[in-house]
């Protein structure tokens, strides 16, 4: 062996000889712990999903009741039907939004909140749509007080609110939301009448009728036709107060039958046959 490779060979095992064990202790324990912390974490989350599995599965969690709050013109039993719940589904696997989502699917399901209470009872809290009118558009609708139409009438149910007619079934595909801004007109219209002191009793209103290019005209239960047309309703029922105060005095009201108030400054007062009054 030559010199050289004895220098190499005498090296090498040096510095071996000078690896400090206290190092190599400190590395051991290190890979030593992470182990166990490895080992700890897969153990941790195996055991959480065992006992979700066993939650999942456990009797004691499933569903035994529905309690429904705020229901008045639908049944418990149409509530919980519009819920597509089904009794003995454990409460844990249950979406609560999903749930009110198809609650407000239900035409008279204005809106919905749904929540647990353990160990196997459903809360359904709802508030049901106000019928504030009647929409005659070929078919009849009710009208809540949003000027929303939500729901056809069906046989045996009340009539006893405001009718709204001449619209079209077309004109309520085309012109939805200009037909609801008319409605709430309307509606406020028929709430403020008695306030305004105009002479006009809501409950005398047999309809309202309403057009897309001339807006809206009352009748009432006796024949006569109260024109008012878009917008300035307070004003001109103001003015319908005066009108009718004039013509008593003249004894000429019980032949006024098409009252047109549809004027920044005048109305015309027709009986069946003539004018009564303009300006």
């Amino acid at each position: 062996m030559t010199e050289k490779s004895k220098n190499r060979f005498w090296g090498k095992t040096a510095s071996r000889g000078n690896f400090d064990p206290k190092q190599k202790r400190v590395r051991n324990r290190q890979i030593l712990k992470y182990c166990l912390c490895a080992f700890l974490t897969v153990d941790t989350l195996l055991g959480v999903f065992l006992v979700g599995l066993i939650f999942l599965h456990l009797p004691y969690f499933n569903l035994q009741q529905v309690d429904v709050v705020g229901n008045q013109r639908l049944s418990r039993a149409e509530v919980i039907e519009a819920s597509e719940m089904e009794y003995g589904i454990n409460l844990l696997t249950v979406d609560l939004s999903a749930v009110a989502s198809r609650l407000r699917r239900h035409p008279w399901i204005r809106t919905s909140t749904v929540y647990r209470r353990f160990p196997g009872q459903l809360i359904v809290e709802i508030e049901e749509r106000t019928p504030r009118a009647i929409l005659a558009a070929e078919k009849l609708f009710y009208v809540d007080e949003q000027a929303e139409f939500f729901t056809r009438l069906l046989p045996g149910d009340p009539v006893n609110f405001p009718l709204f007619t001449g619209i079209g079934p077309e004109e309520l595909k085309t012109s939805r939301s200009q037909i609801q801004e008319m409605i709430r007109g309307g509606l406020v219209l028929l709430d403020n009448l008695e306030k305004s002191g105009c002479g006009v009793d809501a409950a005398e209103v047999s309809q309202i009728r309403l057009t897309l290019d001339d807006g809206m005209s009352l009748h009432t239960k006796t024949g006569r036709i109260i024109v008012i047309g878009k917008g300035d309703f307070e004003q001109k029922m103001q003015r319908y107060g005066r009108l009718k105060k004039f013509l008593t005095q003249r004894g000429e009201w019980h032949n006024a039958r098409i009252i047109n108030l549809d004027f920044e400054d005048r109305a015309i007062v027709r009986s069946s046959d003539k004018a009564l009054l303009q300006g």
